[in-house]
C-alpha cells in the first residue's frame, strides 16, 4: 500500500487526501493508517491539506516501480605479474565461485570512493582505483530464464596491503569476471559524474 501511495507522488508535487484517495483507489480509513505510518516514518509531510515528500523521501522515487531494473556493481583488479587477487564468494548467485571483489555502487558514490569502501569494509585492505577498464552488462541464466541483471563496472586497483594473488582458473571463476581480466584489463574508459541541480 506506501509502494503504492508514494508513486501517486511520481507525476505530482503534492496531493490532498481526496486525490491520493483516488489514485490509490482504496477505502479511507485504510488510506489515513497508511499515510499516518509514512508521516511518522518521516517519508511524507502535512502541510495545511496537502501532502508531499520529504527531502528524505525524493531519493527513493527513482526506485518506485514494480519493474526490477539491473544491478550497477563495481569489480576490482587486483593484480600483481600474472597474477590476481580472487575471493571466493560466500553468498548467491555464484555461491562457492571464485570471483573478482565488488560489491553495489551506491547513491551518490563516486566510482573511486567505491573502491576504497569496499575494499576496506569486505577484506580490510587499502585500495586506490588506478582506471575504470569497462562497462559490460551481465544476465545470469537458469533453465533458459534471464533471472538476473548486472551492469558490471569493472575497475582495475593498486594496494600496498599485503594480500594473497591466485592464478587465473577458468573452471573455478565466475565466466564473466575470467572474461573481463582476460579481455578487458589492458583497456581504458572515462565515465562522465554529472552534478545535476532537480
Amino acid at each position: 500500500m506506501e509502494e503504492k501511495i508514494l508513486s501517486a507522488f511520481l507525476y505530482n508535487k503534492k496531493l490532498k487526501f481526496s486525490e491520493i484517495e483516488k489514485s490509490v483507489k482504496t477505502r479511507s480509513n485504510k488510506l489515513a493508517y497508511h499515510i499516518k505510518k509514512l508521516e511518522n516514518q518521516g517519508i511524507l509531510i502535512k502541510e495545511k491539506e496537502f501532502y508531499s515528500l520529504s527531502e528524505f523521501a525524493q531519493k527513493i522515487i527513482p526506485y518506485l516501480s514494480s519493474k526490477q531494473s539491473a544491478l550497477p556493481v563495481i569489480l576490482i583488479a587486483i593484480k600483481e605479474k600474472e597474477k590476481v587477487f580472487l575471493i571466493k564468494r560466500k553468498k548467491r548467485p555464484f555461491l562457492d565461485k571464485l570471483s573478482l571483489p565488488g560489491g553495489r555502487l551506491l547513491v551518490g558514490e563516486e566510482i573511486s570512493d567505491s573502491v576504497k569502501r569496499i575494499m576496506k569494509e569486505k577484506f580490510s585492505i587499502n585500495a586506490k582505483l588506478s582506471k575504470i577498464n569497462s562497462v559490460s552488462l551481465e544476465h545470469t541464466i537458469k533453465n533458459k530464464k534471464k533471472i538476473h541483471s548486472f551492469l558490471l563496472i569493472f575497475v582495475t586497483a593498486t594496494t600496498k596491503d599485503k594480500i594473497n594473488y591466485l592464478t587465473l582458473n577458468k573452471k573455478e571463476m565466475i565466466t564473466s569476471d575470467y572474461e573481463l581480466i582476460k579481455n578487458n584489463l589492458n583497456k581504458e574508459i572515462k565515465i562522465n559524474t554529472f552534478l545535476t541541480d532537480l
